[in-house]
């Protein structure tokens, strides 16, 4: 029997898995080929780690001490194994691709991870520097970057001294070392500032500055928008810097399939470009994806549709965006404060852990 189930999503911009316990078996026997699908999504079962498929089908056993995942279709992951020291990489068919040290590098972008090493300085002291390995596990790019992060849209942020600039993955230098504080590039433009406790704009991937620093805070576009905040508002702008709605919320999700959901004057609902509210009465929302967002009128969540109805009953604890096909779930155990996390598919259905597997008295969505 399932004993315990949980579910962690890795999304940040350096990702050195940091999962942990126990012993694990060779990376060789435990990993089966995946027959659909072309995303990975990682599960937990007894302290344990492996992948699914989007049919929820194991393609990578839970049997490992930690992983890494990119969250993205078509992308690469990747198992810890502390006993052996190493960490497996794996494509999204589930087929093993290398082996690399324990925690040497991250989750594969573009086909560039990020790996450290410690250097030697003039006077004594050590000193970590970033490079990258290619999807072979070999050094593609040399470590020289005082700070580094994942690739998006073929570039890098990068730092060699204080200033940051950004490279292609072959290792140019693409954008020039000028600025304090920079962003991923996301729909080709990405956020930057110019000088320390300054304003932020936006630049596309030339390096040209497309967008005038001008905003206390800036979001990566999405659905052609960006969310900006100016004196303690926030409002969206389009990729010539004009804004679709000026700030006015106090809350403001990106764009996703044309809406966003917002709060203002304490009422929460989701709105189009044109800032006309669509949907209302929801307290807590999240982004679209393929037609689908979670949401919540109380204390359940389950997937509104863009016309604001629930195709997906409220019966969740709580419910993430779906990526690809699935979705991550909360499901309460009665009579406990445990929660079991597992994936739900666009059809509503629970596809793990198996129904076999939950506990009874757990509640399962129609």
């Amino acid at each position: 029997m399932l004993k315990k189930m949980a579910v962690t999503l890795i999304f940040t911009t350096m990702v050195f898995s940091t999962n942990v316990a126990g012993q694990s078996q060779a990376a060789s026997a435990t990993v089966m080929q995946a027959q659909t699908g072309d995303q990975l999504y990682p599960i937990e079962v007894n302290g344990k780690y492996g992948f699914i498929n989007g049919k929820g089908k194991e393609i990578i056993e839970p049997l490992y001490d930690g992983y890494g995942y990119s969250g993205v279709s078509g992308g690469k992951v990747y198992v810890e194994d502390h006993a052996a020291k190493k960490q497996y990489y794996f494509s999204s068919a589930g087929s093993e691709l290398f082996e690399y040290k324990l925690r040497g590098a991250s989750v594969l972008f573009n086909d560039r991870a990020l790996y450290t090493t410690q250097v030697q300085n003039a006077d004594g002291s050590t000193a970590t520097r970033y490079g990258y390995i290619d999807s072979h596990g070999k050094v593609s790019i040399q470590p020289i970057y005082a700070k580094a992060y994942n690739f998006s849209e073929g570039l890098a942020r990068v730092n060699v001294g204080k200033a940051a600039g950004y490279i292609n993955t072959e290792g140019e230098l693409v954008i020039p070392y000028r600025y304090s504080s920079t962003s991923d590039f996301s729909e080709g433009m990405a956020a930057v500032m110019l000088a320390y406790g300054g304003k932020y704009g936006y630049i596309d991937t030339t390096g040209k500055l497309r967008i005038t620093p001008r905003y206390d805070h800036a979001m990566p576009f999405s659905n052609g928008a960006a969310v900006v905040y100016v004196n303690g508002k926030y409002g969206y702008i389009d990729k010539n810097g004009n804004y679709l709605l000026t700030p006015q919320f106090s809350m403001a999700q990106p764009f996703s399939e044309g809406l966003a959901f917002v709060e203002r004057n304490g009422a929460t609902f989701y709105i189009n470009k044109k800032g006309t509210k669509v949907i209302q009465g929801i307290r807590a929302g999240g982004l679209f994806k393929g037609g689908l967002a979670p949401a919540s009128q109380g204390q359940r969540y389950g997937y509104i549709n863009t016309s604001g109805r629930f195709v997906i009953k409220s019966k969740f604890y709580w419910a993430d965006d779906f990526k690809g096909e699935l979705a991550v779930i909360s499901l309460l155990v009665p009579n406990s404060r445990e929660e079991i996390r597992g994936y739900v598919n666009r059809s509503g259905a629970i596809v793990w852990p198996p129904a076999s597997e939950l506990p009874n008295g757990v509640t399962k969505p129609q």
